[in-house]
């Protein structure tokens, strides 16, 4: 046996993780998991190398195949790395009143494109709700589910958020189907029939699955799945929910340590992408908003910013005057064929000008950087304010 067959999805070596004398050892099945994950595109990635190597040739399919696989495994190793973070405990939650109805809205407006690019249509049946939780971990939960339910839907995804009369808080319920039409096995009967059902919901167990699992153990959330047939329903309840329709919404109280966010955040949990080649500027403005509850992010580069707005768009970018070029303005305008309501802020390279953008023009809003501390936040609160 050779190292291709060794790291091959049909190796006998990966039945080990199903075993049934192993299945009560988790940390085991992941790490099994992570490394299949890993392991199986970077196989196929290998194989092309090595043709590559023998030829010195490779077509463009063939470079885009390489490409793709590689950045498969570097998804899957991030995620088994988001899972460790999670699982050894410690994560320090900023809980706070957040819109969940909006920030659902949010994370699939940032994703169009690619939902586009999939063909995958996504129906929502949305209720208002706000719930208290951390917001980046909210963030990353929806993100997480969408990425999960792309993964694997045959059809379209329904999401649809509602209230649970009792006890009575917000449920967010995810279905799609996991199989085509012609392969669902109406009622399983019988062992085989049984088998491929129990394979079709283990497929399902995938790295995206397992980090949602994780999430929402950290954030304290109750979580089901159930998969019958073809077709596969996710419920995530929030207990803390803080509608003011809600009987009892008062009732929670900081000593919980769920505290109702200020009425001075509004735009907590709003996701903004910084670019920006200079550390000190960078701690200017993680300074300047530390008190708005964003959800930051930062790049030096172009490429960079191009590559992380790829995975999904932010609400807003701030960018240093000294990135501007042309291959950033290459990246401004796809962005705006994506999403014209997104506010881009430019910070300029000093002074203490403070200038909004149009409502119906082209125009960046402007921010001197010696005026950072005192108007970025105000900037910002315009810029996104515009967008709700």
């Amino acid at each position: 046996m050779d190292l291709s067959e060794l790291n091959s999805p049909t190796s006998p070596a990966r039945p080990a993780c199903g075993d049934p004398a192993a299945a009560g050892d988790a940390a085991w099945q992941l790490a099994c998991q992570i490394g299949v994950e890993v392991a199986t595109p970077l196989t196929h990635a290998l194989e092309r190398v090595l043709e590559l190597q023998a030829t010195g040739r490779i077509d463009r399919p063939g470079l885009h195949a390489l490409v793709s696989q590689i950045e498969q495994a570097r998804r899957a190793s991030m995620v088994g790395q988001q899972i460790a973070r999670l699982a050894q405990g410690g994560t320090q939650q900023q809980h706070e009143t957040l819109n969940l109805t909006q920030s659902l809205r949010d994370v699939l407006g940032q994703r169009q494109g690619e939902l586009d690019s999939r063909g995958v249509v996504v129906k929502q049946v949305l209720k208002p709700a706000q719930v208290i939780v951390d917001a980046t971990l909210l963030s990353a939960l929806i993100h997480t589910l969408l990425d999960w339910a792309l993964r694997h839907a045959c059809s379209s995804v329904d999401i649809q958020l509602d209230m649970k009369s009792w006890p009575a808080h917000a449920r967010l319920v995810c279905r799609f189907d996991h199989l085509p039409p012609d392969q669902v096995v109406a009622r399983p009967t019988g062992g085989r029939a049984a088998a491929a059902q129990s394979h079709h919901s283990a497929a399902l167990d995938s790295l995206p699955w397992q980090l949602l699992l994780q999430l929402a153990r950290t954030m304290q959330l109750p979580i089901e799945r159930d998969d019958v047939g073809g077709g596969t329903t996710l419920t995530l309840e929030f207990p803390h929910t803080a509608n003011d329709s809600l009987e009892g919404a008062s009732s929670f109280d900081v000593s919980s340590g769920f505290a109702l966010a200020n009425e001075s955040r509004p735009l907590a949990g709003s996701h903004v992408l910084v670019m920006s080649l200079r550390r000190d500027v960078r701690n200017q403005i993680r300074q300047a908003v530390a008190h708005m509850g964003l959800t930051l992010d930062f790049v030096t580069t172009v490429e960079a910013a191009r590559e992380f707005c790829h995975q999904g768009l932010p609400n807003a970018i701030i960018y240093e005057s000294a990135i501007y070029d042309s291959a950033f303005d290459r990246l401004r305008n796809d962005i705006r064929q994506q999403c014209p309501e997104l506010a881009w802020i430019e910070v300029t390279e000093q002074g203490e000008a403070f200038e909004i953008s149009s409502f119906g023009g082209m125009s960046m809003a402007r921010v001197g950087r010696d005026a950072i501390g005192t108007s970025l936040p105000s900037a910002l609160m315009f810029e996104l304010a515009k967008g709700l």
